[in-house]
């Protein structure tokens, strides 16, 4: 489907692409950024501070499932199919998350919304693999990022204020014809792009795997919020069901950082746990902790979200693919000091610029390293496999942050039985602290790889 051109022209159906693939992703952050600032009053109002990391952490674990899913679909039938049904179950959980009238409804909208969102991203990166150039992918991905400024500067904000003067709800449902009509760009290249034929009707490989995973994770989100024995009950059959899972879902040689693939994936994992996992936790302690409002929280939120934009522009000016494979260290590194600062927010005593400054400095690390890690993982696989290699790139986006929501759960519960009441939100900093460190080790396997794809 590639035209011959100059490397640093675009074609018309590159462009099609860039364009759609901007305003799909721009709505999809903004609701992101948004419903995470608002998630502290909705626990507040529907359920209690303990149930937090569930209601947030929920819509992962429908990603995880979904995103399994769509790379199968995808290389299948094509990605025009997974990605209106994606569409669809996102605005029908936001739907339902916004007039939910108890936790629980809350809780299974978020997830049907979580099933969306994991079949959307994958359909985008597969177009991405099939009809861009290699010089041209690392601008691609460079402008996936971008197209989280707007939203980053003022989702959260917007959210806070909606928040704070009327109510959470709109922050859901506001978000769904918007999203619906960013479809609308991307019709003209879907139709270009063939549908395939299914063939012998098999269920994907991975989908026992991704169940088994999902409901480990939800099983550690839930056991957060239990009593200490009901806990540990839930804690041992939650990680039973990820060691169970996760190796049959994430390429071979993931967890031991294997050259290729498995060790891009490993460190995307990792970077993901350590930023998402922190930023989840961000508008929740300031709130609770330093007595900031939704508004001012947003502001704090979109700070890690603008340097994760600047790190990402900054990686898109490497062209050479052996500094390339360099980058994801440097990301990783930036992302660990970032981390030694953020465990400063739950300290009263100690303003929460400092931490709000590492939480930037995590950004600029992520930035480097997550738009890096796009270009190098369909660099290294052949062009068949870019859907699974894609799904498995939007499951780490997913599984991460899942996990770091889950075992900071469980921390904060373990800790405020041994702790007695002092600095109750300490854990969290220190799980981001742990997933960094290994984003560190991945990347030192990552260095040097070769490009074995010609596109």
């Amino acid at each position: 489907m590639k035209q011959a051109r100059s490397q640093n022209t675009s074609t018309p159906i590159e462009k099609l692409l860039l364009i759609g693939s901007v305003v799909l992703i721009t709505c999809l952050a903004f609701e992101a950024l948004a419903t995470t600032n608002a998630m502290p009053t909705v626990v507040a109002d529907l359920g209690g501070d303990r149930w937090y990391s569930l209601a947030a952490g929920m819509v992962l674990a429908g990603q995880i499932l979904s995103t399994t899913i769509a790379g199968w679909w995808a290389d299948k039938m094509g990605v025009r199919r997974p990605l209106i049904f994606g569409m669809t179950m996102f605005s029908l959980g936001a739907l339902a998350a916004g007039v939910a009238p108890n936790l629980a409804v809350f809780i299974v909208g978020r997830a049907i919304q979580g099933l969306g969102s994991g079949m959307i991203m994958v359909p985008l990166y597969v177009m991405v693999g099939d009809v861009v150039s290699n010089e041209r992918r690392p601008f691609f991905f460079a402008v996936f990022s971008f197209a989280w400024v707007l939203p980053s500067m003022i989702g959260p904000s917007i959210a806070g204020y909606i928040v704070q003067h009327w109510s959470w709800r709109p922050v859901f449902w506001l978000i769904i014809p918007v999203a619906l009509a960013a479809l609308l760009p991307l019709i003209p290249i879907l139709r270009r792009m063939p549908a395939k034929e299914l063939g012998e009707a098999t269920p994907p490989p991975a989908f026992v795997a991704a169940l088994l995973t999902s409901a480990g994770i939800v099983a550690l989100q839930i056991a957060g919020g239990l009593s200490e024995v009901s806990m540990w009950i839930g804690v041992i059959i939650g990680a039973g069901l990820l060691i169970i899972g996760m190796p049959r879902l994430l390429p071979k040689g993931t967890f031991k950082a294997a050259t290729g693939v498995p060790s891009i994936v490993g460190m995307r994992m990792a970077i993901m746990a350590a930023l998402i996992g922190a930023e989840f936790f961000l508008p929740f302690v300031l709130n609770r902790v330093h007595g900031w409002t939704p508004a001012s929280t947003g502001w704090a939120i979109a700070i890690g979200s603008v340097a994760w934009t600047i790190g990402s522009w900054a990686q898109a000016r490497v062209a050479l693919w052996e500094n390339r494979t360099k980058i994801p260290g440097v990301g990783s590194s930036l992302i660990l000091l970032g981390a030694l600062l953020v465990v400063t927010m739950p300290m009263q005593a100690v303003s929460p610029a400092v931490s709000i400054t590492g939480f930037a400095i995590m950004g600029l690390g992520q930035g480097l390293a997550h738009s890096t890690s796009s270009d190098l993982a369909l660099g290294v696989a052949a062009k068949s496999r870019h859907g699974d290699v894609s799904a498995s790139l939007q499951l780490a986006d997913a599984l991460g942050p899942a996990l770091a929501m889950g075992l900071s759960s469980v921390a904060l519960s373990g800790w405020a039985h041994l702790s007695g009441g002092v600095s109750p939100y300490l854990p969290t900093s220190f799980v981001s602290i742990s997933f960094a460190i290994l984003a560190i080790f991945a990347s030192t396997r990552i260095i040097g790889v070769k490009r074995v794809a010609s596109i």
